[in-house]
């Protein structure tokens, strides 16, 4: 009888320590493609993203001021997917900029009470980059990432817009690099690009 007891033992810790190394691994994204290939629903976190990475280089929605190379500041960008909204892109009214978790402990810069840094995977860019496409800190997600990158297109080695407003410095909002995977702030002027995204399931997968 002694035996089965330690081999249960010893199956509890390796579990145990599995979960201290992969803290994250049962929350990772699970990423499948759906609309023809336009859109990457995201199953563990219910939400869908646009596969175009840059789609704003192509489609304006008739929105002024966006840069030929897809990149606007942040007015802009708000206009632009209020726009996308407004056609029903795709059968969705819900499109929107991704947001940013304030606090976010995950983290690596101090003070912990705000979100900069790199392994911001409390911010839906960030659990992108990191956990569904398998970002490395400090590579370009186009050099370094897993199979779901595929899925994607477009994808720019730089800044992109968050819908979160950063309080303590007027007209600015929170960035996240594609880049490198660092999360910090940008003020409105600044020309970044724009991933949209939205809750549930969009149109067919």
């Amino acid at each position: 009888m002694g035996k089965p007891i330690v081999a249960a033992r010893i199956a509890v810790a390796v579990l145990a320590l599995a979960a201290a190394i992969f803290p994250f691994a049962s929350a990772r994204a699970a990423l499948v493609a759906g609309n023809k290939g336009q859109t990457v629903y995201d199953t563990t976190h219910d939400a869908t993203w646009l596969s175009d990475a840059n789609f704003a280089a192509t489609k304006s929605f008739g929105v002024k001021g966006i840069n030929p190379d897809g990149s606007m500041g942040w007015t802009t960008a708000q206009e632009w997917i209020a726009a996308m909204n407004a056609a029903n892109y795709l059968g969705s009214s819900r499109w929107s900029l991704p947001t940013t978790k304030l606090p976010d402990d995950g983290c690596s810069q101090n003070p912990k009470s705000a979100a900069f840094g790199y392994f911001c995977t409390g911010s839906e860019m960030g659990e992108l980059y990191y956990d569904g496409l398998g970002g490395v800190k400090g590579s370009t997600i186009q050099l370094t990432h897993n199979g779901s990158y595929s899925l994607f297109k477009n994808f720019q080695p730089y800044l992109y817009w968050s819908a979160t407003l950063w309080p303590r410095v007027p007209n600015s909002a929170f960035s996240f690099s594609f880049g490198n995977g660092f999360q910090g702030t940008n003020v409105f002027a600044n020309d970044m690009y724009v991933l949209p995204v939205a809750p549930g399931k969009v149109g067919s997968q």
